[in-house]
């Protein structure tokens, strides 16, 4: 009997001892069991700031998968992309492409991307697709015949334009700043600059007094509570700095330049106060106050997430 164009296909790929995702609801034993999922860095991003994805495909075999890709429904170029296996596309060169090559039984591959977020609007989601053969979403025509797998519960980044929330994924180290016009409404802003790029950086104020409990505090503290995200709230080798603009008519009565300290509550819930001044070159957990016309400006140089108020 003639072998089909198929039959011939299929005998080949078995005997090279691989096989390739050729098209949905392709019958062997040996078909590799694939999966994908897409984690938001983070969930909530000011608009206009970066948004990150960290895109996860795992084989979990028993066969290979003889060649792998990555595209976005979206359009937009990232501005930052690493990838663990193979290669992709440059950023700011255009839409996201990953070429992975194979992806043996019982390994995953890990793509991190950041896109700035829409200056508007409320959600952001590049929805991300695995396939076996390159094709992009934009293949209208349907010449593609590969197979494709996207992550079933990938969410979509949830946008903000509120005022006390900065920030998002860092593209670049630029400062992430929530509004810096102080008075009496607004008490205070924070601003915090990422160690690195490709990391989680967020601040955000007008939190509630009980957002942090503060342990050894004598002096009286003033201001908001802070919530400063960097990363997943690991210590970095480098020190990186987180500066309050307290309006004045808010400090103590009594609080000077020199008696004013930064209280910084770690994750695990133990505190840190900074009163150490800061000499040329910043050392941890030293502070500077600075008089800003009738405000303070206090910043700490820190090397991990937390919280932040001011006391004096």
């Amino acid at each position: 009997m003639r072998m089909t164009s198929f039959g011939r296909l299929f005998a080949a790929l078995c005997l090279a001892g691989s096989f390739v995702l050729v098209a949905s609801g392709s019958a062997s034993a040996a078909t590799p069991r694939w999966s994908m999922s897409v984690v938001d860095l983070p969930s909530l991003v000011a608009n206009g700031s970066g948004a990150g994805y960290q895109v996860t495909i795992t084989n979990a075999g028993p066969s290979n998968i003889s060649s792998l890709f990555l595209v976005t429904k979206i359009q937009d170029s990232p501005g930052f992309i690493t990838t663990t296996q193979g290669t992709c596309s440059t950023p700011g060169s255009g839409p996201l492409n990953c070429t992975f090559g194979a992806l043996g039984a019982g390994k995953s591959v890990t793509v991190v991307a950041g896109y700035t977020a829409p200056a508007s609007g409320r959600t952001f989601d590049p929805v991300f697709q695995a396939n076996s053969n390159g094709a992009t979403f934009s293949d209208s025509k349907g010449r593609s015949h590969g197979d494709t797998l996207q992550d079933p519960n990938e969410t979509a980044t949830q946008l903000t334009t509120s005022a006390d929330f900065a920030g998002g994924f860092a593209i670049n180290r630029n400062d992430v700043n929530t509004s810096g016009a102080v008075g009496k409404n607004n008490v205070q802003s924070t601003s915090v600059t990422p160690p690195t790029v490709g990391v989680i950086t967020t601040a955000q104020d007008g939190l509630t007094a009980n957002a942090f409990t503060c342990t050894g505090c004598t002096k009286t503290l003033f201001g908001d509570w802070s919530r400063v995200t960097v990363g997943d709230g690991q210590p970095f080798g480098s020190l990186f700095p987180v500066t309050l603009l307290v309006y004045g008519k808010a400090l103590p009565k009594g609080a000077t330049q020199d008696s004013i300290d930064l209280v910084h509550v770690l994750d695990n819930g133990s505190t840190q106060i900074l009163s150490t001044r800061c000499g040329p070159t910043p050392t941890l957990n030293c502070v500077t106050v600075t008089p800003v016309g009738s405000n303070y400006k206090i910043t700490g140089w820190v090397d991990r997430n937390g919280g932040f108020k001011g006391m004096g």
